[in-house]
């Protein structure tokens, strides 16, 4: 059977798709992917949406209009939100504008033409929505998780062989233990290290220990623990030092995110009442860095995490944008979670 990325690239293109899953860089390439394989350069056939004030009455207009000298149109939604887990439409106590609006999601999703693909790019989806399982139904599903370290140890080796480097396993493992799973991470220090080494031909541990970002994640805790003591000038301090250590504002920003999934993961178990070392093993973090996130709990409930994050991935969408400038965007937001 022919993963989702494979029928893209050989024409095989079906009406609808949901691409969700924590991992960015995998929802990135399957956009980038669709775009290429149905709109082309073609901008006529191509509507994107994004956030959780879009206008499902445009996007069903849109999906029913034929595309302009083409087999397809493609419209792409991002960040809707309306897959996360919480109240199903129609539910008691769920406001009124929002039941229509989803109730006008469904019936997109449920009519989608021949001539029209449309693909949901998600962080979050429960599987238990009415509308995650429509989407299952009548269209692809594919998760973008995490992949497991052999995976990305196989990318990582490819990359650097592309670029003309040779380098051992152990110092691909060395790479990831520093850096983690995180492709977004992994890319950003697969390219300081190349620079780094330079006409080099053999990349060495002693690379990855002068070049990758360890003392990044340190820093990174310590500035969570000032915003639990909301103590502004703290965070500000160690943010400051991050930038003046070479670390890019987005970089920082995709780091703070990584703790605060991890938190919430934390959160979550704990409440299942699983100790430290339980939680450890399910998470694949260290006792005393899980220890340490379970007293910043006593600051942070479950639905402020999650808030946080979104807050997270708005931020990153403006700069990435050119909304607002990189490090003035990470400076604000930090200063909204110290505050």
């Amino acid at each position: 059977m022919m993963s989702a990325a494979e029928e893209i690239k050989k024409g095989h293109i079906a009406n609808l798709y949901l691409f969700y899953g924590e991992e960015a860089y995998k929802r990135r390439y399957y956009k980038e992917l669709l775009k290429k394989a149905v709109a082309g350069g073609n901008t006529m056939n191509l509507s994107e949406y994004e956030g959780k004030d879009i206008d499902w009455q445009a996007v069903y207009d849109t999906s029913q209009t034929l595309p302009f000298f083409a087999d397809k149109r493609l419209l792409i939604i991002e960040n809707s939100g309306k897959f996360k887990a919480g109240k199903a439409s129609g539910e008691e106590g769920e406001p009124a504008e929002k039941t229509g609006s989803n109730d006008l999601l469904e019936r997109i999703v449920s009519n989608v033409p021949e001539t029209t693909c449309l693909a949901f790019f998600e962080e979050n989806a429960a599987k238990n929505k009415r509308i995650f399982k429509l989407i299952a139904k009548n269209g692809t599903v594919c998760e973008c998780g995490q992949d497991t370290e052999e995976v990305l140890i196989g990318w990582l080796a490819r990359g650097f062989s592309a670029a003309g480097k040779k380098v051992r396993k152990s110092t691909l493992e060395l790479l990831t233990g520093r850096v983690g799973l995180d492709y977004d991470l992994l890319r950003r220090e697969f390219e300081k290290i190349v620079s780094f080494v330079g006409d080099r031909e053999v990349i060495e541990d002693a690379d990855i220990l002068a070049i990758s970002s360890e003392v990044a994640e340190s820093r990174i805790f310590d500035m969570l623990q000032a915003m639990c003591e909301k103590n502004t000038r703290k965070v500000l301090v160690k943010y400051r030092d991050l930038l003046a250590n070479r670390e890019a504002p987005l970089y920082i920003l995709a780091m703070l995110r990584m703790q605060m999934r991890t938190m919430l993961q934390v959160a979550e178990l704990y409440e299942k009442r699983m100790n430290s070392r339980e939680i450890s093993r399910e998470v694949g973090k260290p006792s005393f860095a899980v220890d340490r996130l379970i007293r910043c709990l006593r600051y942070f409930s479950i639905e402020q995490i999650e808030h946080m994050l979104d807050a997270i991935a708005e931020t990153d969408r403006r700069c990435k944008s050119g909304d607002i400038q990189d490090q003035l965007g990470v400076e604000l937001l930090l200063v909204k979670f110290s505050g």
